[in-house]
């Protein structure tokens, strides 16, 4: 048996920008609070291959910077658009704003929360 402490350890993924990446500041309003909304964000930016985040604004709108090749970024956003548009979906986003800003390192796509 091993010890919680004796596991091996993962390396760390290194914080950086792709070649030709892109960044998004997106802004999206409708029913995207209390339905899974981030959550479900978080799988499409892993099915995408994306990074950055996406956080429940105090207005009830949620806000995302997405980043990857723009294939990857458009991926995304389709992914949005087509779960919006399914009959008896929770989630209804729809774009308010979208607007294209410099890329960040960044090895992930997290959740981030207003409070905390």
């Amino acid at each position: 048996m091993r010890w919680f402490w004796q596991r091996e350890k993962k390396p760390k993924r290194v914080a950086t920008i792709p070649e030709g990446a892109i960044r998004r500041r997106l802004h999206y309003t409708g029913d995207v609070q209390a339905v899974g909304f981030r959550f479900t964000a978080q799988g499409w930016a892993d099915q995408c291959g994306v990074t950055g985040w996406v956080l429940n604004r105090s207005d009830g709108d949620v806000q995302l910077e997405v980043q990857g090749t723009p294939s990857q970024v458009r991926a995304f956003m389709d992914a949005v658009d087509t779960e919006s548009a399914r009959e008896g979906a929770f989630i209804h986003a729809h774009l308010v704003e979208s607007e294209a800003i410099e890329p960040k390192p960044e090895d992930s796509f997290t959740i981030k929360n207003l409070y905390f």
